[in-house]
């Protein structure tokens, strides 16, 4: 039977999370046929075993996709996603999971009975693995009265990074996965500002998941001045390709601004041009010339 949904889970050197991953999609009660394909890109512990063990166990759910050398991220998610044969497709990476058993049902039965949507989400918990701490989302503000959900716009999504990927569940038709060779640095924020673009968003009330930060994680490890540096490379990409939308203009000069307030005198001054030639802020480029010769 054609899976009405297909699940996505990218996953390298998560042995100890992917067990837990794969459970939370076990336990989802669903009336529709759905189908979980794990992409697993040649991992150096032991999460290949783990999902070959589930793969062997739940034959007709999962199938998993495995190489013989490291594809990368990007390239990995690519593959899961053209492999998927659902009208929907939901993520959740392998150090990531689901708490809710109804959340599939929910977004989908909701895309189902609203076609002018693309995607949807929902809220989640941020567990630090480093010191054992669960925080909240950033979507608090927008439910203090108990609201069921919210439409999400491209303003509101660069504004608050109210998103997550494991709480996604999108049409594929709206989506374009051969975006990722147009971005040099593509990541989520490309995928869902697209898919944000080719239709409208919604942001459930309930909390679905949790997702797992890692202080050994490629983004956690870097310094605030090369998070600023790789953010704004992000923004440029997305500003280049998408000047005309206001949105993504708005995006990247917060970024560059961001970076400038990171970077050195001598690295300053190339992006503080840019910002210059961008909007003609003379006010601010005189401000922080006068700032750099003190």
């Amino acid at each position: 039977m054609t899976p009405l949904l297909s699940i996505v889970t990218i996953t390298y050197n998560h042995e100890p999370f992917i067990a837990k991953t794969i459970e939370g999609v076990l336990m989802q009660q669903v009336k529709f046929p759905i189908e979980l394909i794990i992409a697993e890109d040649c991992s150096t512990d032991g999460t290949r075993a783990i999902c070959q063990q589930y793969a062997e166990q739940y034959p007709d759910l999962i199938r998993l996709i495995t190489s013989e050398s490291n594809v990368g991220a990007v390239a990995n998610e690519r593959r899961a996603i053209l492999a998927a044969r659902g009208k929907y497709i939901a993520f959740c990476e392998g150090d990531d999971y689901w708490t809710d058993p109804l959340k599939l049902q929910k977004q989908v039965d909701f895309l189902e009975s609203h076609p002018d949507y693309s995607v949807t989400f929902h809220r989640c918990k941020h567990h630090n693995i480093s010191n054992n701490t669960t925080e909240d989302d950033r979507c608090g503000f927008l439910f203090k009265n108990n609201e069921l959900g919210v439409e999400v716009s491209i303003k509101m999504f660069f504004e608050n990074w109210i998103t997550q990927p494991l709480s996604m569940v999108f049409r594929v038709h709206n989506f374009d996965p051969n975006l990722s060779f147009q971005y040099k640095y593509y990541r989520d924020q490309h995928q869902i500002y697209h898919l944000l673009k080719s239709g409208k968003g919604y942001l459930f009330g309930f909390y679905g998941g949790v997702r797992t930060r890692q202080s050994s994680g490629v983004f956690s490890t870097l310094t605030t001045k090369k998070k600023s540096k790789l953010a704004y490379k992000i923004a440029e990409e997305l500003y280049i390709y998408n000047s005309d939308d206001n949105d993504v203009s708005k995006y990247y000069e917060s970024n560059l601004r961001w970076l400038i307030s990171e970077t050195t005198i001598i690295e300053n001054i190339p992006y503080m041009w840019k910002l210059l030639i961008k909007d003609h802020n003379i006010k601010f480029f005189v401000k922080n010339l006068i700032k750099i010769s003190r």
